[in-house]
């Protein structure tokens, strides 16, 4: 039966980084015979040895034990922050939600009355992030569910999904541009054209790499916002074009959408999102419920 500590991973997590017992040391704030005592409590448990010490170049080497120990140690150290956190918004009975701001715009407003009527919306604490962004926050811990949009179906082994709905990309310009009586452009005529795009938390700037690769170019970025407002706005003073999820697009944004000509073009997926070893709460069940049925 193991008898090892949580506080012993730790420091030999951060030794196999630094590889110097008294950085370690001065990180916790502890001794350096602590983290050598550490280490061979660690040892003694697995009967093998985890570093070498060679005297005469004076390093630190990780045996293969030890490079086998930390393929576990880290996430054992990373699910238990994890755990952590998820802990800490039960007691504290809220429910941490991401939501693109995008996504968020278009599908949460029909989510609102059955939230407010299930007594259910004061409880959520509102994340607005891009999916990227809301991805990792999740994984982390630190998001209780989410709503992501994704390029491709969402396939994640340490979360669960359901994706609700797709929507294409469209090019978008300014109704005094060129292209503003268009249908569908070609990937060779994005060529060189001034774009206006969101930053790397978006998945729409993945989708315009995406764009360029298939074109065989590098889009020319004039000007990046995290503001899908701002975006439009440039975008319709013909500051430059962009790439925008149909559902982000309204009639009052005074721009004019374009398909483009290709077979191998990128989808905007939307999936619910919560971690796979996540035991949802009642209200966050609740939430969950309302989601499947709203959106």
């Amino acid at each position: 039966m193991f008898t090892m500590n949580i506080k012993d991973i730790e420091y030999f997590d951060e030794l196999i980084t630094t590889k110097n017992f008294s950085i370690v040391a001065q990180k916790f704030n502890v001794s350096q015979p602590t983290i050598t005592m550490a280490i061979k409590r660690l040892e003694d448990e697995f009967n093998t040895k985890f570093f070498i010490r060679n005297q005469s170049h004076k390093e630190l080497i990780i045996t293969d034990a030890g490079k086998q120990f930390y393929e576990h140690s880290r996430h054992i150290i990373q699910e238990l922050k994890v755990a952590a956190k998820e802990i800490h918004n039960a007691d504290k009975q809220k429910i941490i939600f991401g939501l693109p701001p995008i996504i968020g715009t278009y599908y949460f407003p029909p989510v609102t009355p059955a939230l407010l009527r299930n007594d259910l919306l004061n409880d959520l604490t509102i994340v607005s992030r891009g999916s990227t962004t809301c991805r990792k926050m999740l994984l982390n811990g630190d998001l209780d569910i989410a709503l992501l949009g994704s390029n491709s179906p969402l396939k994640e082994p340490n979360l669960i999904t359901e994706t609700f709905a797709r929507s294409p990309y469209k090019i978008v310009v300014g109704k005094e541009h060129s292209w503003a009586n268009r249908d569908s452009v070609t990937l060779d005529e994005l060529r060189g054209q001034r774009f206006i795009s969101q930053n790397e938390s978006f998945i729409h700037q993945r989708a315009l790499k995406k764009v360029a690769r298939l074109g065989h170019f590098r889009p020319n970025i004039v000007c990046h916002t995290d503001n899908i407002n701002i975006l439009k706005a440039l975008v319709a003073e013909n500051t430059g074009i962009s790439l925008l999820t149909s559902i982000a697009i309204n009639p009052n944004d005074n721009l004019h959408a374009i398909s483009i000509e290709t077979e191998s073009f990128p989808v905007f997926n939307m999936a619910i999102a919560y971690h796979a070893r996540h035991l949802l709460t009642n209200k966050q069940q609740k939430v969950l419920d309302i989601l499947r049925k709203s959106i």
